[in-house]
């Protein structure tokens, strides 16, 4: 099973907010075993893809020298299902961080319809403590893929 639940980056404004976009397809390995007949996208798919936004914007926002490791999940509220053929907004703004934590607030969304929303707290961590050296340049380039940059074509 893939562990992105983020697809692109659709807007940053680095230290502020970030919104990211997640397209749900039946094609998912989820939807195999989860609610056979019912396919909605699981709340902790949802809530991670929350996270892995907030990652990219916390990462872009300490000058990509540390990675923020989810801690704690707040006061997380499932309104709605996401379904096949869907996708899902996922809107991060950033209440506080220092280099050693970060607090986020995430919104996900389907059309108008509120999915989820949790407030998100991070350590802030130096990479060379969570990514040895020879796989940084791997997390680099998804980082990049996220947000529209492709090697040779500058920041998108």
């Amino acid at each position: 099973m893939r562990h992105f639940h983020l697809d692109r980056i659709e807007s940053i404004e680095v230290g502020v907010r970030a919104v990211g976009l997640r397209a749900v397809a039946l094609s998912d390995d989820v939807f195999t075993e989860q609610f056979p007949g019912n396919p909605v996208l699981p709340g902790v798919y949802v809530l991670e893809g929350l996270a892995q936004t907030a990652g990219v914007l916390l990462w872009e926002s300490a000058g990509r020298s540390r990675l923020a490791v989810l801690v704690s999940v707040d006061r997380a509220r499932f309104t709605s299902f996401a379904r096949p053929g869907e996708v899902v907004r996922l809107a991060v703004d950033i209440d506080s961080q220092d280099e050693r934590a970060a607090r986020v607030r995430g919104v996900a969304t389907v059309g108008d319809r509120q999915v989820a929303a949790a407030a998100l707290t991070f350590s802030m961590q130096e990479m060379s403590r969570m990514i040895p050296p020879i796989y940084q340049p791997y997390w680099e380039r998804a980082a990049d893929t996220w947000l529209g940059r492709y090697p040779g074509q500058g920041d998108a």
